[in-house]
């Protein structure tokens, strides 16, 4: 079944060069708006994955320095 939708994909491909051509990203046009836009969405994607890294990390340090002043509180020393 697999084999046959993969072989009706090839044959649509063929049939319609116009959707495989691949667009100006993938061709490497640096000066292309597509390409620029391109930079900008990856630039921002990686600024949202690094600020949410940077709070988790802040929050298991948050957690890590109450659990240790909790602790001295009431006398369990590491």
């Amino acid at each position: 079944m697999s084999n046959k939708i993969h072989q009706l994909i090839f044959l649509f491909l063929l049939v319609i060069p116009g959707i495989s051509n691949a667009c100006a990203v993938c061709y490497g046009a640096q000066d292309s708006p597509m390409t620029d836009g391109m930079n900008k969405a990856i630039g921002f994607l990686l600024f949202v994955i690094g600020s949410v890294l940077m709070g988790i990390i802040s929050v298991i340090v948050f957690f890590y320095r109450r659990s240790k002043l909790i602790n001295q509180n009431i006398g369990i020393n590491k």
